[in-house]
């Protein structure tokens, strides 16, 4: 007897063992997990799709930035959606409603791929093989709101990359508007909190009153310790990392932090297609965490520091310094070196550009040194004023 045939006729040959071994009861979920739809299931999902993508405001434009948006929508030409995880599910906070979908590409014909979300756009699917163990595999590390396993704790999440996005005015908004955004995009969970916390405050799992309390209890959680850089930090829709928004003087900083994930495939795609994606990202970043930061434009700290040392920047010098020192964060080392570079530039106005960015990040130790070598009698009084108790 031979393997059950699906019904997509232009499948691949690997399709009917994939649904032999992954395929349950009608409208059941199989062994890993995933409900295949019927030829009319499909024909209705992707009508859905493409109506929905086809509206002004359509959630294209929040998953990722206007320039990608024709080629998403060509990439999506074609596609058929396979399979789903069986019911919607939402976020921790019950807002966002998520429908993570298997889809067969025809330009990408050689395997298929998950999207976490049945809009997710095509760039940001996840590549799933051509076997039930490649897609459980693939999938594997966005199971988390289908168990009850706990979410992994902020600080043991093992990387970070940290994104200059702009100013609050570049921005268009002040920080308390610019949170509010990050909280509505589709790859952030809906629960955040402030600094007052060092680890995530929410349940993993909040029902019955935890649930209708969240909004009282969102004041608290997003309070903001003393003297603080206000930061405010919202976990990754299905893998848990962190998302963390944080404004510097009012110049804002976005900060990843999680577990690797490799899909090799999915960086390359959007490097194309999104000029103004930072540069150097890594490409073991999970893709709900990947889609946040795709859709700004941005700097690392690197390419921060690289234009801080370029004497054609002069005039946006100390923009750029301030950016760079923002970006950096808490790596003592790297602010360390941005400070040197001022430190050590014979103009004494960029000195003393240096010296504005020591006092602003209380780097006492290198306005002290400072004060043993400057020579120019208005740095002078500067550094003593920013040593005063």
């Amino acid at each position: 007897m031979g393997l059950p045939s699906h019904w997509w006729k232009d499948q691949k040959p690997f399709l009917d063992a994939l649904f032999a071994d992954t395929a349950g009861d009608s409208g059941q979920p199989g062994k890993t997990g995933w409900v295949w739809l019927s030829e009319h299931e499909s024909r209705e999902a992707s009508a859905r799709i493409h109506s929905t993508e086809a509206r002004d405001d359509a959630p294209l434009e929040a998953w990722i930035p206007a320039e990608a948006h024709e080629a998403c929508l060509g990439m999506l030409e074609g596609a058929v959606p396979l399979a789903t995880r069986g019911d919607l599910r939402a976020d921790r906070w019950m807002r966002k409603i998520h429908n993570p979908t298997l889809f067969a590409d025809p330009a990408r014909p050689d395997q298929l791929w998950i999207a976490l979300h049945e809009t997710t756009p095509p760039p940001l699917w996840i590549p799933a093989g051509t076997t039930a163990a490649s897609l459980a595999a693939a999938f594997a590390p966005y199971i988390w709101p289908e168990t009850q396993d706990p979410l992994p704790a902020v600080v043991g999440l093992p990387r970070s990359v940290r994104i200059f996005l702009g100013t609050e005015t570049e921005m268009g908004a002040d920080f308390e508007t610019i949170a509010r955004f990050f909280q509505g995009l589709p790859g952030t969970d809906s629960l955040p909190w402030g600094t007052r916390f060092a680890e995530d405050p929410w349940p993993d799992h909040p029902t019955g009153i935890a649930l209708v309390g969240a909004g009282y209890r969102m004041p608290e959680n997003m309070a903001q310790v003393d003297g603080a850089v206000p930061s405010i930090t919202l976990r990754s829709r299905r893998l848990g990392a962190t998302i963390t928004i944080s404004s510097m003087g009012k110049f804002c900083v976005l900060e990843v932090r999680y577990a690797p994930v490799a899909h090799e495939s999915i960086l390359p795609v959007l490097t194309q297609i999104l000029p103004g994606l930072p540069k150097g990202l890594p490409s073991d970043m999970p893709v709900d965490a990947l889609a946040v930061v795709a859709r700004f434009r941005g700097y690392q700290a690197d390419e921060l520091l690289e234009m801080v040392r370029n004497p054609e920047e002069t005039p946006s010098l100390g923009y750029h310094g301030m950016a760079c020192l923002a970006t950096m964060g808490d790596d003592g080392a790297a602010v360390r070196t941005l400070l040197a570079e001022f430190g050590g530039r014979e103009d004494p106005r960029q000195r003393g550009l240096g010296y504005q960015l020591a006092s602003f990040a209380r780097h006492k130790r290198f306005l002290h040194e400072a004060l043993l070598r400057e020579t120019e009698a208005g740095n002078i009084e500067d550094l003593r004023r920013a040593l005063r108790p």
